[in-house]
């Protein structure tokens, strides 16, 4: 909410007010620039008017995506299947407009295990066997340890550096900007009391004029983030907005 509006939401009723507000949006802004503006949502499954504020022409919710294949996670469908599926709706379609694409991810959401498996082939991804049986009894024999989170959470974290890494090489050499956001710190279950609230934000892209741009206004190269951060979430929205407007 706070990214894509670039206003501070930490309650709901500052989310209330500002669905009742007229402004620009992420969304919106790329839409008036002639993008297609995309919400991949797989953990929604039930009605999102606030989808109407933000400015999105199509939104994939867990329904429409209908996955088939074996359940993993809080949301049962994999990060990885999202990805194949955007692919598959949007982004091979012939003569269509550039894509803004809105992915809150799930697989990394607690419980974190069991992690799902990494499948090398893609195009398994879209089919009800995705996985070999084998990768299965091995991805289902991991549970939870509710007293200690922190290997089920890097494990899931692990598979998302796999699956954003696949999908990166299946798309090698495409003119397209990936920007990877961290949605909130771990649980106090794994990282401890009391740790900051500052999340990475990455930027993937081999548009050198982007990257100076961002880097001009204090992003640093490589992929271990520095402190001290640059700011506050909201703060990164119009950045973002400038970078891209030049």
């Amino acid at each position: 909410m706070t990214l894509l509006s670039g206003i501070e939401v930490r309650d709901p009723d500052t989310n209330a007010l500002l669905m009742t507000a007229h402004r620009d949006t992420m969304p919106t802004t790329f839409a008036r620039h002639g993008y297609r503006t995309v919400a991949m949502m797989p953990g929604l499954w039930y009605p999102w008017p606030e989808g109407a504020f933000y400015g999105f022409s199509e939104i994939y919710n867990g329904a429409r995506l209908n996955y088939h294949g074996p359940s993993f996670g809080w949301w049962s469908m994999t990060d990885q299947f999202v990805l194949a599926a955007l692919d598959a709706h949007e982004r091979r379609q012939p003569s269509r407009p550039p894509l803004f694409v809105f992915f809150p991810t799930i697989s990394t959401h607690t419980p974190f295990a069991p992690a799902p498996p990494y499948q090398p082939d893609w195009h398994r991804m879209l089919t009800p066997k995705p996985y070999d049986l084998d990768e299965l009894e091995k991805a289902y024999s991991s549970y939870p340890d509710w007293l200690n989170l922190a290997p089920s959470y890097l494990a899931a974290v692990s598979y998302s550096y796999q699956t954003l890494a696949g999908y990166l090489r299946q798309h090698t050499g495409e003119d397209f900007v990936m920007i990877l956001i961290g949605d909130h710190e771990p649980p106090a279950l794994v990282s401890g009391p009391n740790t900051p609230w500052d999340v990475p934000v990455h930027v993937i892209t081999k548009r050198r004029d982007l990257l100076d741009r961002l880097v001009s206004r204090g992003f640093q190269p490589g992929l271990t983030p520095r402190r001290p951060g640059l700011g506050k979430m909201h703060t990164l929205t119009p950045l973002l907005l400038e970078a891209f407007s030049r």
